[in-house]
């Protein structure tokens, strides 16, 4: 019995093929030049067999001379990798701070611990992530989109990635240019749709085949379908409001059978998208290798023409008076009696055009080097180009590789960002932010967002300006200070370091909390305050040390006794007769200007 939603997505499905199809020949050509050992999918799919590997070989192998754009390819793939994801590297980081809000210490060492173990997921031994991003970038590389699937796994491995074939997928954009609707339609044997969709759910016709032994290893075609769900069911918790239903509905349909066998959902999308470079409007976007398809087909036949060129001279056909009885194969070393006639002339003479075919490889050398170029090869061969490249030279090529692959870069970074979201939903059905977990956010985190922050080789290369040039104005302010300290007091050393932390790699539990380094700086200066205390009763004491034998010396001398008289006499006299002249005020007796007071006061 059909289901009209079954029929609904049958009709969906038939849209988004028609809209499809119309990359579906660039694709192909791609394929054939640029991926030659890959499945030929999209001729298998018109056909009811699909070709072995040696078929595929031998077919295209007929038509190819090049193998250019195909190296180039896997190279810019593999460069993509260590420039955005490397395996070796946290190649990013979280981020909890609003627009008007500034990470605290705690809440950075919580969003770190966060990122160590979602890397050490991603990177288990089941997880099958490394794969399945290498995937997603070779499909990036040679078609522009591709499609990374996270789901929930169970037991060691909480999540399990796949790559999702191009030829599988097919899309439909929001109004935002945001994927929201995907239809996968693949292909199983009826015993892997049993273990996929569970035995039971099966049309009775697919659990016939299941259950012979002879046809369970039949293909059957199945469509699974993501899309928003029309209406959420809403419950009021906690003076909000929360959704009953997730966001995004899940059907997998028997295509031939026209039923759900399968229905679920996802509180985020499911499936990530990568792209190369997309324009508006368009759905799936443009590659390098679609970008670089008119000069690989004209290399491949400059080639062509050159190899049939070099087949005339090494290999030229052969011309002869007479018809002969028979033409043998010449071998080198092999004597031919009766080739030659009387006159010693042989019978059969070689046919040289004089054809050189230099011109032709050459030509296509240069077509090679274009390629190279627009594949972006050249960007990652700096010292094999020019091995006597000095250090700011290479630099400069570095920071050029990052203008140049950024604009691509933070295409597929937005790919992988909605991959944490979808990576974050399955934890956290999983329990990660519950009471007792060790991811528990502090309450200072209520309400606010978890996004990330790239931090690769890529992101280091469009950062590394502003570390250099700080360090740079750092380094010319110490130079200065040598003869004008003053200077030194224009630049702030907390905000220099947080400016190359930034622009790094460097781990935040290298760095102590703000608290901690105001306590370390508080206690500095109390030890710098009582230093100098001590200091100072140390030069008050030897002061008072030096003054006693001086005190001691003046009294042996008799100097104190003469100045004892001296401060008696002078008392004496001021005490009996009339104050002294203005202009006597202070002489001390016996200097000039002293006047001499008589014991009746007159002068």
């Amino acid at each position: 019995m059909t289901d009209s939603r079954a029929r609904d997505i049958l009709s969906r499905q038939a849209e988004l093929e028609t809209e499809r199809a119309a990359y579906e020949p660039v694709w192909e050509a791609v394929a054939e030049f640029c991926d030659p050992d890959a499945p030929d999918i999209w001729s298998g799919r018109r056909t009811s067999r699909t070709d072995s590997q040696a078929e595929r070989q031998e077919r295209r192998g007929s038509r190819v001379y090049a193998n250019t754009i195909n190296s180039a390819a896997n190279r810019l793939a593999a460069g993509l990798e260590s420039l955005i994801i490397p395996q070796s590297e946290k190649w990013h980081g979280l981020t909890t701070a609003e627009m008007n809000d500034e990470e605290t210490d705690e809440e950075k060492e919580w969003a770190e611990a966060l990122r160590d173990f979602l890397f050490a997921l991603r990177y288990s031994a089941n997880s099958n992530f490394v794969p399945a991003t290498q995937a997603c970038l070779r499909n990036v590389v040679r078609y522009g989109p591709a499609y990374l699937y996270a789901e929930e796994g169970f037991g060691g491995t909480l999540i399990r990635y796949a790559s999702i074939p191009v030829v599988e997928g097919y899309l439909s954009r929001n109004r935002w240019g945001q994927v929201d609707t995907f239809h996968r339609r693949y292909e199983r044997t009826a015993r892997q749709a049993a273990q996929l969709l569970g035995y039971e759910k099966l049309p009775p016709r697919i659990k016939a085949l299941v259950d012979d032994p002879a046809k369970c290893e039949e293909k059957i075609s199945l469509i699974q379908c993501v899309e928003p769900r029309d209406e959420r069911r809403m419950y009021r918790s906690g003076g909000s409001y929360q959704y009953l239903d997730q966001a995004f509905a899940s059907y997998h349909v028997v295509e031939d059978e026209e039923e759900i066998v399968k229905e679920s959902g996802f509180r985020t999308f499911p499936v990530s998208t990568f792209n190369w470079r997309r324009y508006e409007g368009d759905a799936y976007g443009i590659s390098p290798a679609i970008e670089a398809l008119t000069t690989v087909r004209e290399e491949n036949a400059v080639r062509r023409s050159g190899l049939r060129a070099l087949q005339q001279i090494t290999d030229p056909p052969t011309a002869s008076k007479a018809r002969l009885d028979y033409v043998p194969v010449l071998n080198p070393g092999e004597n031919y009696p009766g080739l030659i006639d009387d006159n010693g002339r042989p019978l059969i003479q070689p046919i040289a055009t004089g054809q050189n075919p230099s011109y032709a490889f050459d030509y296509a050398a240069s077509r090679a080097e274009e390629i190279r170029d627009m594949m972006f090869v050249n960007l990652f061969q700096t010292l094999v180009q020019n091995p006597q490249m000095t250090a700011t030279e290479a630099l400069i090529r570095q920071e050029e590789k990052g203008a140049l692959l950024g604009p691509s870069g933070s295409i597929i970074q937005a790919g992988f960002a909605a991959n944490l979201d979808r990576e974050l939903s399955i934890l956290e059905d999983k329990g990660l932010y519950d009471q007792d977990s060790r991811f528990r956010p502090p309450d200072s985190l209520s309400g606010k967002a978890v996004r990330p922050t790239f931090t690769g080789p890529l992101d280091v290369l469009r950062r590394s300006a502003e570390a250099r040039d700080t360090i740079q104005v750092v380094t010319t302010a110490m130079q200065m200070a040598q003869f004008d300290p003053g200077v030194m007091d224009n630049i702030d050393g907390d905000e220099a370091i947080r400016v190359v932390q930034s622009a790094g790699r460097s781990p935040q539990r290298i760095f102590r909390r703000k608290d901690e380094v105001e306590g370390m700086r508080g206690a500095r200066a109390q030890a710098q305050q009582a230093q100098a205390g001590m200091a100072a009763i140390a030069t008050a004491g030897k002061v008072a040390k030096d003054a006693v034998p001086a005190a001691v010396q003046a009294r042996d001398s008799g100097l104190l006794d003469s100045l004892q008289a001296m401060m008696q006499g002078a008392q004496g006299g001021a005490g009996g007769g009339a104050a002294a002249p203005a202009g006597t005020q202070g002489a001390m007796p016996g200097e000039q200007g002293a006047v001499p007071v008589s014991p009746g006061g007159a002068a």
